[in-house]
């Protein structure tokens, strides 16, 4: 028993230590995230949440936060406590969201300065206040004087916010002097500020929102984000609609409903954590064929309004339906992460029990797995993702067939370079081939084109090609050489290889972009892929001025693409 002798100070010094608590971990999403919490904890249906803005020098800033939810309210007892660091309703408890009772308190004071609270019950037409001011009670704590949180008293709601509480039972919190404000680059705008937290609200709440909870932020009503692709109603349905409708010329009806493009499932069960007794519930799958589009496109506009490249590699931890975090975890992807990898979602949900496995903190944001549920998601993931990640170079090889039927990637060049090779020196080249020879090279390159499904088709290629100067065809081959040139007396043909780094870092990237029209600098990426193309050209012309040009420059040609792939291994934002 610990007896109190005279002269003995208190434990904590109240105000100096919250002002020590601000940095609880919070970034200003998460923040929000724990009022939501309490919220629906309180059945509420309808979450508003709204911003104020004030002129500090010449910038906007974001003044006061407020929140309003239409449940249960608290009682004058519970409201008293309400923001009494520690006390919960729900402390230690397995069932529900919030179970340490810090959680909003550390919440707005990592935002702010001052925290108030209004609150309405069932059966009273009084909504009654409380209110801690942190600069208050550090100024009261030099003084000697005691700090403390006052009882409940009828401060009337802050005039321009009545019209948002509900008529029956509720309740508002208001967060006041906020000078810690920021998204997760450090931009402190209104603008950037709700753009983050409308992107992160719809993803952690995603569960309840698609369960029909309403949350609101400045009047715009949030729709559910989803990684996996699993769920109707979301970002990704809604975006891809627009899109749809845009390509199609059409308008969209006022009210009309988004299509549902779900994702394909590549595993969704339960699995036992390795040495404990317990098990949690996995789901790993990947996008649908409108998201995957083709090789190249998953940092194009779209895929950036898509939120795909910030999917690369996450695992959303999802506890009692609410994720508690997003992030890749070390070692956990098979020989890495890799850039694909942004089009598989990977979601692990767990029950309170594994708080502790899970390394579950006070503030909700972030989980550290524990080495035996590391052990079994790295297993699992071992197993599953390599299927998943074949299954979407499968796809993107269809839709490169499938586009090389339709024109091929590099048709219109190969065109223009007939005409422009006219007036230009010819091939000195003195290997010559037999026409049967010819054919089969041509057989063979309209096989690694995709351009042989029918005998038809396959004929119509050669058709097309016989006559151009230069052939040009991205296919895919082993080994570190960029280009393979196959010179044909009067003709080159040039293999581009897309397995080399240069083409998946550089000709790939730019070539998805110059495809999107509306993307800055989809003008500057077209003409930087005709020069690199016309780069390789220009070295195909080279060579062809020689009599024998595989055995004069075949192994410099080979070194040449072995060096690009190991410098661009080496070097990265340098310039």
């Amino acid at each position: 028993m610990n007896d109190i002798v005279e002269g003995a100070i208190p434990v904590v010094l109240s105000g100096q230590a919250l002002l020590s608590l601000r940095e609880s971990g919070h970034n200003f999403p998460s923040a929000v995230g724990e009022v939501i919490d309490n919220s629906i904890e309180a059945r509420a249906n309808h979450i508003q949440i709204l911003t104020e803005e004030v002129m500090k020098g010449r910038k906007k800033a974001i003044s006061q936060i407020s929140f309003i939810d239409d449940g249960e309210g608290m009682d004058d007892e519970t409201l008293h406590h309400y923001l009494q660091l520690g006390f919960s309703t729900r402390f230690m408890s397995e069932k529900t969201i919030g179970k340490f009772g810090v959680g909003a308190k550390l919440a707005g004071l990592s935002v702010g300065t001052c925290i108030e609270a209004w609150s309405r019950v069932a059966g009273s037409d009084a909504i009654r206040h409380v209110k801690f001011d942190l600069g208050e009670a550090v100024e009261a704590e030099k003084r000697g004087e005691k700090v403390g949180i006052n009882p409940p008293d009828d401060e009337p709601l802050p005039a321009h916010l009545v019209p948002y509480f509900p008529e029956g039972t509720g309740t508002l919190v208001l967060w006041s002097k906020i000078d810690r404000v920021s998204d997760g680059h450090g931009r402190s705008t209104p603008d950037h500020v709700r753009n983050e937290i409308n992107k992160e609200l719809s993803r952690i709440f995603r569960d309840f929102l698609c369960g029909g909870i309403k949350i609101t932020v400045d009047h715009t009503d949030l729709v559910p984000h989803d990684p996996t692709f699993l769920r109707k109603g979301t970002w990704v349905d809604h975006v891809l609609t627009e899109e749809a409708a845009r390509r199609d010329g059409s308008t969209r009806k006022a009210g009309a409903e988004d299509t549902h493009f779900p994702g394909q499932v590549f595993f969704n069960d339960e699995v036992p954590v390795q040495g404990t007794s317990h098990k949690v519930r996995v789901v790993i799958t990947l996008a649908p064929r409108e998201v995957l589009r083709a090789k190249g496109m998953g940092g194009d506009a779209l895929a950036k309004k898509l939120r795909l490249p910030e999917n690369e590699g996450a695992i959303s931890f999802m506890r009692l339906d609410r994720e508690i975090s997003y992030t890749p975890v070390a070692r956990l992807f098979p020989d890495g992460i890799l850039s694909p990898d942004r089009f598989i979602g990977f979601e692990v949900y767990f029950k309170p029990e594994l708080d502790r496995l899970m390394g579950v903190r006070n503030v909700k944001r972030g989980a550290v797995p524990s080495d035996e549920l590391r052990r079994t998601l790295r297993d699992l993931a071992r197993t599953v993702i390599p299927r998943a990640r074949e299954e979407l170079q499968r796809v993107w090889g269809e839709e490169d067939r499938t586009e090389a039927v339709k024109s091929g990637e590099h048709a219109p060049l190969a065109k223009a370079l007939r005409e422009a090779d006219r007036t230009m020196p010819k091939s000195r080249v003195k290997a010559v081939p037999t026409p049967a020879e010819r054919e089969r090279e041509y057989a063979d390159l309209a096989q690694d084109a995709g351009r042989n499904s029918t005998e038809e088709e396959q004929a119509a290629y050669t058709q097309e090609i016989k006559d151009l100067p230069f052939v040009i065809e991205t296919v895919s081959f082993p080994g570190d050489q960029l280009i393979e040139l196959t010179h044909l007396g009067d003709q080159t043909i040039i293999r581009l290889n897309q397995r080399h780094a240069f083409y998946r870092d550089m000709y790939e990237p730019l070539r998805a972009l110059s495809k999107d029209a509306t993307a800055p600098g989809a003008s500057a990426a077209r003409r930087a892929i005709e020069a690199i193309t016309l780069l390789l050209v220009a070295y195909a012309k080279a060579e062809s001025m020689h009599d024998t040009p595989n055995e004069q420059y075949g192994q410099l040609r080979k070194q040449w693409g072995g060096f690009t792939e190991l410098y661009l291994s080496k070097i990265k934002d340098v310039l």
